[in-house]
């Protein structure tokens, strides 16, 4: 039954596996006291075949449980259960395993199970008795399912389950490349293997990757085929680099704090969806907040006015769109009173008289552009002309602040004016990296009415990245807008 073991691994795979004689000593073609096996990189390494015929053998060496599992699985299709199946055949061993439509299971007790991680989220306990999880596409699993998965895999051999982590890296800011690659956990090999790597890469590949390198943008080729994290699409909004050097760029001994403090608020949507607060001191970001959406919008409001009390701010903008709008200003105008009432109760006249000063107003993202037939600088467009609404506009006006920090940090431009740009003054990575994602994932589109530039819907941008809504980015956006309470943009300079 069965070929006679042969097991050699290719060299480049050889830290994650024990030798052939390890392998008759230990019964495990797997190193002992690795937990995490990280093998990342691009198209054609052979990662996916190498682990998928590496843990056949395993379960033929001795009785294991596998959930093979990804992000979303709407069917066994999408899964490597193909790839498995191959390599029970290559070894000839279609005696050992019955392969049925959902597992495959080996006649000494090793059993394959398959299943989505978002769909069985809620329900991690009915597969927590595995010894190995191989998860594939690992790119696209997100904190919330990493956070409930690791915990949750807990053998009854009572030893460390093992993660095989396989992915092609996606952002450099996706959780599960900051989990696994920036912050590698202990007891892991993590290792980048890429085509070259590979010995028996296949000649099709080969003229399709010599294809690509002649004719895809060198960032392009290198994200797919070297492993590089994608950073910004060539026709993104706000370029990733832009964002990433924004961060703490008040600390430059030639930064000067400029502009008068404001806050923004995004409520939260239909479904679960997020609340979002972003804080501005001037030209800095100070402070973001995110909390889950509740049924009481008053209590939500005040939340997100506190920030305003909190810091002193002279602007309150929030999202009036999604029809909570009339409700968020009735709310928050009571909790401006309330406050004003607090401080003349404790005979602040002097801070309730500067207070009640504080203006809040709401942001419509599909209203008209502020000043439409003002000339955008370097171009031969008027506003009106270039943008469909006030969202692209001040999306517009956001990647250029971005920009022109970038300028500055990066470039080392000094002629720009401290208005025109933005520091992220936001010290929790997990905190800024959400808010880097967020704002470096929307595109430009044409709208189909007059082929000005509008903003990528939420909707299509969840179907093309799979990004939740960008709750922070709204909230931080919507600080920006050219359209105040007063309709004047120098107010808040």
């Amino acid at each position: 039954m069965g070929k006679k073991l042969i097991w050699n691994p290719q060299d480049s795979f050889k830290p994650f596996f024990n030798t052939a004689k390890e392998v008759l000593k230990y019964r495990s073609v797997f190193k002992e006291g690795i937990q995490y096996m990280i093998p990342y990189g691009g198209r054609g390494s052979g990662k996916t075949w190498t682990f998928a015929d590496a843990i056949i053998v395993e379960a033929s060496l001795r009785p294991i449980r596998v959930l093979v599992t990804r992000e979303m699985q709407n069917s066994i299709v999408e899964s490597i259960k193909q790839e498995l199946e191959d390599a029970i055949k290559g070894r000839e061993l279609e005696g050992f395993f019955d392969i049925q439509e959902r597992v495959i299971k080996g006649i000494n007790g090793s059993r394959f199970i398959f299943k989505g991680i978002k769909a069985n989220i809620n329900n991690l306990k009915s597969i927590s008795n595995v010894d190995i999880v191989l998860a594939e596409e690992s790119e696209s699993i997100t904190q919330n399912s990493w956070e409930k998965l690791l915990p949750s895999i807990r053998p009854k051999s009572g030893k460390d389950p093992l993660f095989i982590i396989i992915f092609n890296p996606g952002s450099s800011l996706d959780d599960t490349y900051q989990r696994f690659i920036i912050n590698t956990p202990p007891g892991s090999v993590c290792k980048l293997i890429n085509w070259r790597d590979n010995e028996y890469f296949p000649a099709h590949l080969e003229k399709q990757r010599k294809h690509a390198l002649l004719t895809l943008p060198k960032k392009q080729y290198d994200h797919i085929w070297e492993g590089v994290p994608l950073g910004s699409e060539d026709n993104v909004i706000i370029d990733l680099e832009w964002v990433k050097s924004a961060r703490f760029a008040s600390k430059l001994d030639s930064w000067v704090v400029t502009g008068k403090k404001v806050v923004g608020y995004d409520p939260s949507g239909q479904g679960r969806d997020y609340n979002a607060v972003a804080v501005f001191d001037g030209n800095c970001l100070i402070e973001v907040d995110e909390w889950l959406r509740s049924s009481d919008l008053r209590e939500a409001s005040e939340r997100a006015f506190s920030y305003a009390v909190k810091h002193n701010s002279k602007f309150f903008t929030y999202d009036e769109c999604g029809g909570f709008g009339d409700g968020v200003d009735v709310f928050v105008k009571d909790a401006k009173i309330a406050v004003k009432n607090e401080l003349l109760k404790e005979k602040k006249k002097a801070q309730a008289a500067d207070f009640i000063k504080m203006r809040i107003s709401g942001f419509n993202a599909g209203n008209q552009v502020h000043n439409p037939d003002s000339r955008i600088k370097g171009t031969k467009k008027t506003n009106g002309e270039m943008y469909a609404n006030l969202k692209a506009q001040t999306w517009a006006i956001v990647a250029q602040q971005l920009y022109n920090t970038y300028r500055y940090v990066v470039l080392g431009e000094r002629d720009i004016d401290m208005r025109d740009m933005i520091s992220i003054d936001i010290e929790d990575d997990t905190t800024f990296n959400k808010l880097a994602k967020e704002l470096s994932t929307g595109i430009w589109e044409k709208s189909e009415a007059n082929s000005k530039k509008k903003v990528e819907s939420k909707d299509k941008m969840f179907k093309r990245t799979s990004q939740p809504s960008p709750n922070i980015a709204d909230a931080f956006v919507m600080t920006r807008t050219p359209k105040l309470p007063s309709g004047n943009i120098k107010d808040l300079l």
